[in-house]
């Protein structure tokens, strides 16, 4: 290369503040002379150049892409072709050892993106690492097609379930969930904690982090002219959370694996947060702890309200249920932020109408939207606060013979902690007669995760109600 190709001369070096974007000049114009080389001057050559694989990503290479890791984990591609994918994994493999972690499956896993917001950045290469992985995971967005994707669909027969979420009440169940991005954002659209406002935070490479919190405060007292003060001492205690590893397992036609697009990617990308959703948002609500989340139904000092219309095998949810919910919650807690019901339960109450002529008649004004008209658009919001949609609320509640109950959850969510680490581990597999007979392979990810209430008594259940 000559020097009139890459101009480094005093003139140029006068403009430019740091070495840094010297050297960062001086690379793009050696690029443009092999590309004028390669050409002839003709025009400019579509490449990928080595260096991305190492570095931030750039104008003309590819982003991240977990059907190529599961390719490259089933030798179907090598290397060469996974060079982001491979770089990728020895990254955050290199980034959690140096904080002791060890996969479960050791140098047979396939570390994963789930949440670069979640990544152990305390350093500058870290963070360097996290914003070029962020970059990659994204990279594609642009160039999903959600008819292509739509055409897949059809071609391999999947049938995607849909979730209820806040927006669905309004039509969204009519707008497609976003295919591309980071697997940690299509997980929390599709979860009902993080509709309702629950808090995001990094678990540590080590698996555990505690929140300190007050559990009972102090006292104050009237004393007379020189006496003595009682002594009272606060009450604390931690929230602990620990790694709970769940487990997210997807079969994949290799059908998917040959068309490699960003629509199919989309779809395995969106199948496991939705299956991982599905199950991290049970686990939040009635799991029994262990090996999983803790529900938050199972904490003693959740706040617990009776509807005012008892039944021997379930009761009713009234109108005034609504705000005798809502004042039993603690002072500390301004305003709620959500309610979380069925789509049934919802349903019921916004037809729920009182009696006009004769009782039981049903005929006069709504008694949940009392201004509701045919002209309105389908409410979101129970009196101000809004409600979140999922079938993840319990239709299986008993009370004597009433075995198909179910109930409502009024609280303040952002008192409700998530804990997420930023990796998952990825294994792929084709072995196994079904997987060999089907043409299929099968995607196994473990996800670390736990949960946990800061304080309890920001929520509110009213347990075993009828549907209607």
């Amino acid at each position: 290369m000559t020097t009139s190709a890459i101009d480094t001369s005093a003139s140029h070096n006068d403009r430019f503040q740091s070495r840094e974007e010297l050297v960062q000049f001086i690379e793009q114009q050696t690029t443009q002379s092999l590309d004028r080389a390669l050409l002839g001057g003709a025009g400019r050559v579509e490449r990928r150049v080595p260096w991305v694989t190492s570095g931030p990503i750039g104008q003309d290479s590819v982003g991240y892409s977990v059907l190529k890791a599961a390719a490259f984990a089933l030798g179907f591609l090598g290397a060469d072709q996974a060079k982001e994918e491979l770089h990728v994994h020895h990254q955050l493999r290199d980034l959690y050892q140096s904080y002791g972690f060890v996969p479960h499956c050791g140098h047979q896993s396939f570390l994963v993106p789930w949440a670069t917001s979640h990544l152990p950045a305390f350093e500058p290469k870290a963070v360097r690492l996290r914003d070029e992985v962020r970059a990659k995971m994204t990279a594609d967005a642009d160039r999903f097609d959600p008819d292509e994707a739509d055409w897949i669909q059809r071609r391999l027969g999947l049938r995607p379930k849909a979730l209820g979420t806040v927006s669905d009440i309004a039509g969204g169940t009519l707008v497609r969930l976003p295919r591309l991005g980071e697997l940690i954002d299509l997980q929390r659209h599709l979860e009902a904690f993080a509709s309702a406002g629950a808090q995001e935070i990094a678990l540590p490479p080590n698996g555990r982090i505690q929140f300190p919190k007050l559990t009972g405060g102090s006292t104050a007292y009237w004393v007379g002219e020189a006496a003595s003060i009682t002594e009272s001492q606060p009450s604390t205690g931690n929230l602990d959370l620990q790694a709970k590893k769940l487990g997210v397992f997807v079969k994949v036609n290799n059908e998917l694996l040959r068309f490699a697009s960003p629509s199919a990617e989309g779809l395995i990308r969106s199948d496991m947060a939705r299956v991982a959703a599905l199950k991290a948002d049970l686990a939040m609500l009635e799991g029994t702890g262990g090996t999983q989340i803790r529900g938050l139904l199972t904490y003693p000092d959740i706040g617990r309200h009776y509807a005012s219309t008892p039944g021997t095998n379930g009761d009713t949810f009234q109108a005034q249920d609504v705000a005798l919910m809502e004042g039993k919650l603690p002072d500390a807690v301004a305003a709620p932020t959500a309610w979380l019901m069925r789509k049934q339960m919802f349903a019921a109450l916004m037809n729920r109408r009182a009696d006009a002529v004769t009782a039981n008649d049903q005929r006069g004004a709504f008694l949940f939207h009392p201004s509701r008209s045919a002209a309105d658009a389908p409410p979101t919001e129970l009196y101000g606060t809004p409600v979140i949609r999922t079938s993840q609320v319990s239709a299986q509640r008993v009370k004597n013979s009433g075995t198909n109950l179910t109930y409502v959850l009024l609280g303040y969510f952002p008192d409700w902690i998530v804990a997420r680490l930023g990796i998952m581990e990825f294994v792929a597999s084709g072995l196994g007669d079904s997987a060999l007979q089907n043409d299929q392979t099968y995607l196994r990810g473990i996800q670390h995760i736990d949960a946990g209430p800061r304080h309890p008594a920001s929520f509110v259940l009213c347990d075993q109600l009828v549907i209607g």
